[in-house]
């Protein structure tokens, strides 16, 4: 046997066991005790999308520990967690940005010429439109004809008021407005008698040999401040995703005066609570604590009520940070009133979803062989060990921007992991057994070598 040759293969084999110590394997997801296939579309983008169902709630405590994505190969997919938000109706916004006046020139007929164009940086928003013009000046007393052109020379105002009748009537028009929004940010406003003279409301009676009325002439100009441009933008707005939980009541006794109600929403994040109840009038102050007597919520004096046949529907529900907790505890305080009937929970909160990295086609898996252990490359989030912290990433912001097209994926039925540690060792603890083989494995290996180049040193010696 070429003592070399073993020499060069144990490099090798030390290397792959100490690459094994770093990377991710299969012992990483021996620690979670149930998985999901993720069936991705064949069209899918870099980054896929999937709403945490009912299963991964009620098997992971904490979130986002406890949770693994893995590719064909068992390898680590970055992601991330977060509520899903839907977009709303878009809303038209109006704003005033003041312009840049480019061109001031006065015609003979006693008319001026005012260009105007918006700054670059309001003018390159993709949605903005230009609904009208504003003309600002201090002036008083003043009734002027506008037109408005664009930078092509199509009429877009044929005439406009602009006006002010303030020391006789409270009346002043400074704006004239498109009839349809416009995308152009350049204009030419004509002002007709822009210089006009009128005589003077002021006037003298000379004596002499005969009487003589001097009056003054005024030379009219209004001196403009400036050009405001009204835009237009679509505003789009999003709102989380809230959708509602069903409700198990666990227990319901009493305690003097209070109902005590144990309530789980299947460990689904919960920002409400709706309390119904077959008494059609009732007014009860309230406290919600947690599994761990945390108080989340209370009411003494905006109280849980109904009246009028339920039509206030907003005063019987109880709003909530959105929290997680196994289970729930309602006190309803019932005074000189008997306890309230036929008491139903309505939970509701916001809906989370977790983005990861993607990139193969979607697999066809059959979930009897998938329950065989015969699992094509595919796909798979592991979850249910709340003591498994969530790796870090450096993937993290940029899966988090609004501006990343997702692909919606699926989840299958809920699995067993046939990996799940049930004898021996505790399942936190699997991933750290794995490591310490691995390492002492490769640390034998390099015993071996550097006795094994001791030999060769001593034969060539």
């Amino acid at each position: 046997m070429n003592p070399v040759r073993n020499a060069k293969f144990l490099v090798f084999a030390a290397c792959l066991l100490l690459t094994g110590w770093t990377g991710l394997s299969a012992a990483d997801t021996a620690g979670f005790p149930f998985f999901k296939l993720i069936t991705i579309p064949e069209n899918a983008k870099d980054v896929s999308a999937f709403t945490l169902d009912a299963d991964i709630y009620r098997g992971t405590g904490v979130i986002p520990n406890g949770i693994r994505i893995v590719g064909p190969n068992e390898e680590f997919c970055p992601f991330v967690i977060g509520e899903e938000m839907q977009m709303e109706d878009s809303t038209s916004v109006e704003t005033g940005k003041s312009a840049t006046i480019t061109g001031f020139e006065t015609l003979p007929d006693g008319s001026v010429r005012i260009s105007a164009a918006l700054n670059g940086a309001d003018a390159a928003s993709g949605d903005a439109q230009v609904v009208g013009l504003k003309i600002l000046t201090s002036a008083k007393d003043f009734d002027k004809k506008v037109k408005v052109f664009d930078k092509t020379g199509e009429t877009l105002i044929a005439e406009g008021a602009f006006l002010d009748y303030s020391s006789r009537v409270n009346l002043r028009n400074d704006a004239v407005r498109f009839p349809v929004p416009v995308r152009e940010f350049s204009f030419v406003i004509v002002m007709d008698n822009y210089t006009e003279i009128k005589d003077s409301p002021f006037f003298r009676v000379i004596q002499g040999e005969t009487e003589v009325v001097e009056q003054t002439r005024l030379r009219e100009t209004p001196k403009i401040d400036g050009i405001t441009m009204q835009i237009v933008r679509k505003q789009q707005r999003v709102s989380p995703v809230v959708a509602s939980h069903p409700v198990e009541i666990l227990s319901k006794k009493s305690r003097g005066k209070t109902t005590i109600v144990t309530f789980s929403n299947g460990f689904a994040p919960l920002s409400s609570i709706a309390v119904d109840s077959s008494d059609v009038f009732f007014s009860r102050p309230f406290r919600l604590y947690d599994r761990n007597r945390i108080l989340v919520a209370s009411g003494n004096i905006r109280k849980l009520e109904s009246a009028s046949f339920r039509t206030s529907a907003s005063d019987r529900i109880i709003n909530l940070p959105s929290s997680r907790s196994e289970s729930w505890t309602l006190e309803l305080d019932n005074g000189e009133n008997d306890e309230l009937k036929d008491i139903e929970l309505e939970a509701s909160g916001p809906v989370w979803q977790i983005r990861f990295l993607s990139s193969i086609p979607a697999m066809s898996v059959d979930i009897m062989d998938a329950l065989k252990g015969k699992i094509l490359p595919c796909y798979k989030v592991y979850y249910g060990a709340s003591d498994q912290p969530a790796p870090d990433s450096d993937f993290g912001d940029v899966l988090r921007r609004d501006s990343i097209v997702v692909s919606d994926s699926a989840l299958s039925t809920q699995l067993p992991n046939s990996r799940f540690a049930e004898i021996g060792v505790p399942s936190w603890n699997w991933g750290l057994v794995y490591k310490i083989m691995m390492g002492a494995a490769a640390f034998a290996v390099l015993l071996i070598l550097i006795v094994s180049v001791k030999k060769i040193d001593k034969v060539n010696g």
